[in-house]
């Protein structure tokens, strides 16, 4: 009897480990398949959107991403979409901090588990333009933020600046005194203002990261240092003057 109570949990133990070593050995099209055809649904109109327009859509045209079936989050979308200067672009279902990741490109052109191509240039003379009234919420990109992990403290800043950004974000789409700012999440590492007093400014964001900076023409930019747990909606009326109902 003391052999059978013995033996059996040395079985399960057994089972666990056999059924966890054959489910890490299955292919992804396995593991990982309503991943995947959400992808492959994406993927196909993407393609079907460089067709018709002749480009690859923005990654801060958040409306016309969404209509791509990307769904919307505080970190951008999901999956995380990135494209380079080449007229090549990634996608990528981001599982926790580290990679590697489920990703797919249109260079590789095949769904594989490895770690992810940053297409976001660290190259000076490769510059994000922006102009008008804006909202820019500075993050690093995933490379950049691989570099800060081991600062104290960085997950809970960017956990924190993640979600006051995504919140703001939220008012800004539902509320109609909004319409007519636009807003975007930055991780390029080099930005230039174009329209704003004293511009053309141009901006190394590794200097700004976590902050947000509001634009306007001819105005001074804002630059908020403070993350705020509630949003940014107050110091965005104060800047772009913008009346309440």
């Amino acid at each position: 009897m003391l052999k059978k109570i013995i033996l059996y949990p040395l079985v399960l133990i057994a089972l666990i480990v056999i059924g966890v070593f054959t489910y890490q050995n299955l292919p992804i099209e396995s593991t990982r398949k309503s991943d995947i055809e959400q992808g492959n649904k994406i993927i196909q109109k993407i393609e079907q959107y460089q067709s018709i327009h002749n480009k690859l859509p923005q990654k801060n045209d958040w409306k016309t991403l969404e209509n791509l079936g990307f769904q919307m989050n505080e970190t951008g979308t999901k999956p995380n979409y990135t494209l380079d200067y080449n007229g090549n672009y990634e996608i990528t279902f981001l599982d926790g901090f580290d990679d590697p990741y489920l990703i797919w490109n249109s260079i590789d052109k095949k769904w594989k588990i490895d770690f992810a191509t940053t297409f976001n240039s660290n190259d000076e003379n490769e510059v994000a333009f922006f102009k008008g009234n804006q909202i820019l919420f500075i993050r690093p990109s995933e490379e950049k933020f691989k570099s800060l992990q081991e600062e104290q403290g960085i997950y809970e800043v960017d956990s924190d600046f993640g979600f006051a950004i995504q919140q703001t974000m939220d008012s800004l789409r539902l509320l109609s005194k909004y319409k007519d700012l636009k807003f975007e999440i930055v991780t390029d590492r080099f930005i230039e203002i174009k329209d704003c007093k004293n511009c053309p400014m141009k901006i190394d964001t590794d200097t700004l990261l976590y902050t947000t900076i509001l634009i306007s023409p001819r105005k001074e930019i804002k630059i908020i240092e403070i993350i705020h747990s509630m949003g940014y909606l107050s110091a965005i009326d104060d800047f772009f003057d913008v009346k309440s109902f």
